[in-house]
C-alpha cells in the first residue's frame, strides 16, 4: 500500500463518521475512509467549515472539507469545534510511524533527493499548485520573449522541478526547445511518467519540508524552522509594490524562504493554516 487515501464508494449527502479505527466521510463526489494514523491535523477555515489533513494523491488537495451540516448526531451539540477537537485528540494518539514497520528518519539531504526523484514519502502532503505570478498568459510571454535557459531554470527551480508546468506551457511553443535544453536534463525529465506529474512548490513530510525557490529547491528539518506565516515580498517588476507570499521562518524568527501566494490554488490563509497544523503535528510526533 502506498498510503494514499482513495475513494471507496459512491457519494451521497454530506456525512462524517468517527470510529475507533479512523474516520469516514462522503459527499456528492464519493466516499472515503482514513485511519487515525493518516490524519495529520485540522484547520478551521470559518465557523461552519474546516479542513482535515489526510494524504491524497496529487493533484487532489491533501485534505477533506468538513461542514457543520455533516456532523454526526453525537456531535451536533458540541458543533464543529467539538468535531475538530475530537479528531485532533484521536489523531494524536497515533502517528504515521505507528502503522506498519518503522522507517528511518530522513535528513534534509535525503528528503530533498526523494522529493526531486518523485519517490513516495509516507505521510507527505503536497499543497496544490497554482499558475504562478501573472498567470499562464504572462508566463508564456516571459518564456517566449526571454528564450533563455536561465529564465526557464528559475521557473523550473521555483516549482521544485515542475515538469508538468513546463510541459503545459511548452505545448505549442516549439521555439523554446533549444533554450530549455539545459533545464530538461533534470532527473524529472527522464521519463514520460515524470512529465505527466504536477509541479510542486511546497512538500510537507514527517521529517521536514522542501520548498521551491527561484534560486532552487531547499529542504529544512522541522527542528530548524519556527513556522509558516503570511508575508509580503517586493515585486521584481514594479517599484514600491509588494505581493502576498508564504514565509517560511527559521527557528530564530528570520525568513528562510518566501513563496509568492500566486503559486497556490488556495487562499494564503488556508495554506498557512495547513502548513502550521502539519508542522505542529510532526513536532509533537518527534517529541518536541
Amino acid at each position: 500500500m502506498d498510503g494514499w487515501v482513495r475513494r471507496t464508494g459512491p457519494g451521497g449527502l454530506p456525512q462524517i463518521h468517527l470510529s475507533a479505527e479512523g474516520l469516514s466521510w462522503r459527499d456528492g463526489h464519493g466516499s472515503w475512509a482514513a485511519r487515525w494514523d493518516q490524519v495529520f491535523g485540522v484547520v478551521e477555515v470559518e465557523a461552519t467549515r474546516a479542513l482535515v489533513l489526510v494524504p491524497r494523491r496529487p493533484p487532489e488537495p491533501p485534505w477533506i472539507e468538513v461542514r457543520s451540516e455533516a456532523l454526526p448526531p453525537e456531535l451536533q451539540r458540541s458543533g464543529l469545534h467539538g468535531l475538530l477537537r475530537e479528531i485532533d485528540e484521536r489523531a494524536l494518539r497515533s502517528g504515521y510511524r505507528d502503522a506498519g514497520p518503522r522507517r528511518p528518519r530522513l535528513d534534509p539531504e535525503s528528503l530533498m533527493r526523494r522529493v526531486l526523484a518523485r519517490e513516495e514519502i509516507p505521510g507527505a502532503l503536497e499543497v496544490p499548485v497554482g499558475v504562478g505570478p501573472g498567470g499562464w498568459w504572462r508566463r508564456g510571454l516571459e518564456l517566449v520573449g526571454g528564450g533563455s535557459a536561465g529564465g526557464l531554470a528559475g521557473l523550473y527551480a521555483g516549482t521544485l522541478a515542475g515538469s508538468g508546468l513546463l510541459a503545459a506551457v511548452g505545448a505549442g511553443l516549439g521555439a523554446l526547445a533549444g533554450a530549455a535544453t539545459p533545464v530538461l536534463l533534470g532527473p524529472n525529465w527522464r521519463s514520460l511518467r515524470a512529465r505527466r506529474r504536477p509541479p510542486r512548490v511546497l512538500v510537507l513530510a514527517p521529517d521536514g519540508c522542501v520548498v521551491g525557490l527561484p534560486s532552487g529547491p531547499e529542504a529544512f528539518a522541522w527542528s530548524a524552522l519556527g513556522g509558516f506565516r503570511a508575508g509580503q515580498e517586493e515585486s521584481l517588476r514594479e517599484e514600491r509594490t509588494s505581493r502576498p507570499c508564504l514565509e517560511v521562518a527559521r527557528a530564530d524568527g528570520s525568513v528562510a524562504a518566501r513563496i509568492d501566494a500566486a503559486w497556490f490554488t488556495e487562499p494564503l490563509s488556508i495554506v498557512v493554516g495547513v502548513a502550521e497544523a502539519y508542522r505542529r503535528r510532526c513536532l509533537r510526533a518527534l517529541g518536541r
